[in-house]
């Protein structure tokens, strides 16, 4: 049996043959299906229209004048996706988990020279960010506008899917 193997792979490798392959200075052109041209959606709630994770990515403020002049603690505060930074408090963004309505962010901060793990639900409507801390005792809601000029999910668009909705 050791014999034929050399022969078998042989022949497999002819059944190839040349013309299969293309070569790298002339890519495959790109599937015109329906199918292939739907956009690429995660499962679940984040595949609706202006949702997922990056719709919290931005500037946000409880005032619209805190954006433009901020002073001591009346200041916005930035989300991206690796931060979650305000006034006197940074915090890497360990881990995001959608829920039914929004987002957990489970996030390890330094404030005033200590560090903390802290939760934080988010959601946004529109321009409007709320956020529920949720390892907080009282009132531990808040609700912050966008920011003018502060990026929006649907800017945030890969260049990838933007070729695809231009059609190649």
């Amino acid at each position: 049996m050791k014999s034929s193997s050399p022969l078998l792979l042989a022949l497999l490798l002819a059944a190839c043959g040349p013309g299969t392959v293309n070569p790298p200075d002339e890519p495959a052109r790109p599937v015109q299906s329906p199918d292939a041209l739907q956009e690429i959606q995660a499962p679940g709630p984040s595949s609706l229209a202006n949702r997922g994770a990056k719709s919290f990515v931005g500037r946000w403020a409880a005032s619209a004048a805190w954006c433009v002049d901020p002073q001591g603690d009346k200041r916005p505060i930035d989300i991206t996706p690796m931060r979650f930074e305000g006034y006197e408090n940074r915090c890497d963004i360990e881990r995001i988990a959608e829920v039914a309505s929004g987002y957990e962010l489970s996030l390890v901060c330094a404030a005033e020279g200590r560090t903390r793990r802290e939760r934080v639900f988010a959601a946004v409507s529109g321009d409007m960010l709320s956020l529920v801390y949720l390892d907080r005792s009282g009132d531990a809601a808040t609700r912050l506008g966008r920011c003018p000029g502060s990026p929006k999910p649907e800017a945030q668009t890969s260049g990838l899917m933007k070729m695809l909705k231009k059609g190649g």
